[in-house]
């Protein structure tokens, strides 16, 4: 649908693979291998490397024109955001990796399935998620009180501002037992043979 939207109203495509690129596909060349959708069709794929290639720094591929266009922009960056050369290494040892052994996909997606499988049976969780993906995202539906706000409230919420990024009625969270609920999770992970965290967040700095 992108594609053709593309085609129609001749804009670029940029496709962003951070959490896709060396783990989603038959070879893990990301989404344009999993939709199986030439990658020439798409202008500029960009990614993280610390994902799926367990190194750093980015990536950016795309046309010949595009490529050169950024090499010549992006001159003086070169030694000031370049990535060291030990990151580099790791990131082409990584990719000569998967090149070689493409059963880990198929290990990969296995464990992926299993993981689904059992999550799938627990009533009050649900999974957004892509069904291929190995990023799990895991939304709790139901708990010992709601942690959102009553459907009244949110009727009575005021009308948006488009001028600002903030919302007009903010949602009051019950931050206390939403943290309870998460810790008790991570308390609990090790016991099922299972190590997770929970990751910090910076409330005093969200819009």
């Amino acid at each position: 649908m992108q594609i053709e939207l593309k085609k129609k109203y001749k804009y670029r495509l940029i496709l962003e693979e951070s959490y896709s690129f060396g783990v989603l596909g038959r070879t893990g060349r990301g989404l344009t291998e999993l939709y199986n959708v030439p990658a020439t069709e798409v202008d500029i794929l960009v990614g993280c490397m610390c994902v799926g290639l367990c190194a750093g720094g980015g990536l950016c591929a795309g046309s010949k024109f595009v490529i050169a266009h950024q090499r010549v922009n992006g001159a003086g960056l070169i030694f000031s955001a370049s990535i060291p050369p030990l990151l580099a290494c790791a990131t082409s040892e990584a990719i000569d990796i998967l090149r070689s052994s493409p059963s880990l996909f198929e290990w990969l997606q296995e464990n992926v399935r299993t993981a689904r499988t059992i999550l799938d049976r627990i009533d009050c969780i649900t999974i957004p998620s892509h069904p291929a993906s190995p990023m799990i995202h895991i939304q709790i539906t139901n708990s010992r009180s709601s942690l959102l706000p009553s459907a009244a409230d949110r009727a009575a919420s005021k009308a948006s501002n488009p001028a600002s990024i903030r919302d007009a009625s903010p949602r009051d969270w019950d931050i206390e037992e939403e943290e309870n609920l998460l810790q008790a999770v991570v308390e609990e992970a090790p016991s099922q043979g299972v190590f997770i965290m929970k990751a910090k967040r910076l409330r005093d700095m969200e819009c």
